[in-house]
């Protein structure tokens, strides 16, 4: 293993890579990495804000919120293992299939399996464990996913690889929040259609961009201890890496504490139905996807033009505490829309450049899996996490617009983190 830089790395500007020509494969590798991105994160988007709230309302419907927090959280700690680890794994893999082929497939095949047990459950100990088996493959499918762009695209494109992922990600947690509400009173078939249509997902990008096989990785033989101890990174030696962290972490954690409460925050904190609640979900996550589509496919372009990551992290987070006010200054159907719409447009363009900004920070490009898992952490984690950071905020300071305001201080403080960031613009 290299030594590690003691500072922050010059970066190569947009502007300054040379050529700026498309790879040939671009446009296949840029629509199989859309369709894997669009099946996982409609998973992410389906079973947390709806499928498996409803499914823990029906099981526990005295106990939900925290019942719903805590096996969140259990998941949350798969998640936190899971990513990384496969990240690095896939790091080290060789053969003809390539590093990060077979972690994708096996990933998404027993994510798949595991989603179909969860529709299956009927008591709070066969959910939390089944969740938690496909929070773990899930991302076990997404470290390696998630390494194609610095593995495969040049610094150069990587805002429009950024975007187009972005977009795919959005689409499929809106598009998978809105199908989950149509499996509202048939949760079993609900996981099981999510679950193969991962599955699919994930073989399309295999088929279409197969990977070349990988030779041994060079060094020294394997061991565990420097295996585990390569996750640490050194904040002090690398700061801009422990900023990224910290600012994306912060900011999907206020985001998803809101969007993944959306069920309970329409059935308690508005007083619907239940029912009337399960059709409010869809409508929304809807009126979310056309600012967030224009936003996703305009700033990451935009930012490979300016050269510049940062000011878009800024002016999303703005937009997301905007949003996260307007339903406690007037508690009703309204002010949720008007929060879907402008919080869609903010974290499209929040989505459209956060990739390219953490490819830019890595440690160490010879290890980009495994620094991406680590990365993937702030983004998996605080989704997975962010019922149980949701269901203690409202017991313990007092309901849902204490959840709001939360939320709030999130995602400015997410915003704040990503400016001592020094070797992005």
């Amino acid at each position: 293993m290299t030594t590690a830089p003691t500072g922050p790395e010059p970066r190569t500007t947009p502007e300054q890579s040379t050529p700026k020509t498309r790879t040939p494969g671009e446009r296949r590798l840029l629509g199989g990495l859309m369709a894997n991105s669009l099946t996982l994160y409609a998973i992410y988007g389906a079973v947390p804000a709806v499928l498996l709230a409803n499914l823990v309302a029906d099981v526990a419907p005295d106990s939900k919120t925290t019942s719903l927090g805590v096996i969140s959280a259990i998941g949350a700690f798969g998640a936190m293992l899971a990513n990384p680890v496969a990240g690095a794994l896939s790091d080290r893999t060789h053969g003809r299939f390539g590093r990060r082929a077979p972690w994708m497939a096996g990933g998404a095949l027993l994510g798949g399996l595991s989603l179909i047990a969860l529709g299956l459950g009927n008591n709070l100990l066969w959910i939390g464990v089944a969740w938690a088996l496909a929070q773990i493959f899930l991302n076990g499918l997404q470290a390696p996913l998630t390494a194609v762009i610095p593995d495969r695209t040049p610094e150069h494109r990587r805002g429009v690889f950024s975007s187009a992922a972005g977009l795919a990600q959005m689409l499929g947690a809106t598009l998978g929040t809105a199908a989950a509400a149509a499996f509202a009173d048939q949760l079993g078939l609900g996981y099981a259609v999510f679950g193969v249509f991962v599955i699919i997902g994930t073989a399309v990008f295999l088929l279409l961009n197969k990977e070349p096989a990988a030779n041994a990785p060079e060094g020294g033989p394997f061991r565990w201890k420097a295996f585990l101890a390569g996750f640490w990174v050194n904040p002090r030696r690398h700061p801009d890496f422990a900023w990224a962290f910290a600012g994306r972490f912060l900011l999907i954690l206020g985001y998803y504490c809101v969007f993944s409460y959306q069920l309970y925050i329409l059935d308690d904190f508005l007083d619907l139905t239940r029912d009337r609640a399960n059709d409010l979900v869809p409508l929304l996550s809807m009126a979310m996807l056309p600012g967030m589509i224009v936003m996703i496919v305009v700033s990451g372009p935009w930012s490979d033009r300016v050269g510049r990551r940062k000011p878009f992290v800024v002016a999303s987070s703005i937009g997301m505490a905007i949003a996260l006010a307007l339903p406690l200054i007037l508690r009703s159907e309204a002010s949720m829309f008007a929060y879907a719409v402008i919080s869609g447009c903010a974290f499209g363009m929040y989505m459209a450049v956060d990739t390219a900004l953490m490819t830019q920070v890595l440690p160490r490009p010879d290890e980009a899996a495994k620094d991406m898992g680590v990365l993937n952490i702030a983004n998996a984690l605080p989704q997975a996490l962010a019922p149980a950071v949701a269901a203690a905020v409202i017991g313990v300071l007092g309901g849902y617009s204490a959840l709001f305001v939360a939320a709030i201080v999130l995602v400015v403080l997410g915003a704040v983190s990503v400016l001592p960031i020094r070797s992005v613009r």
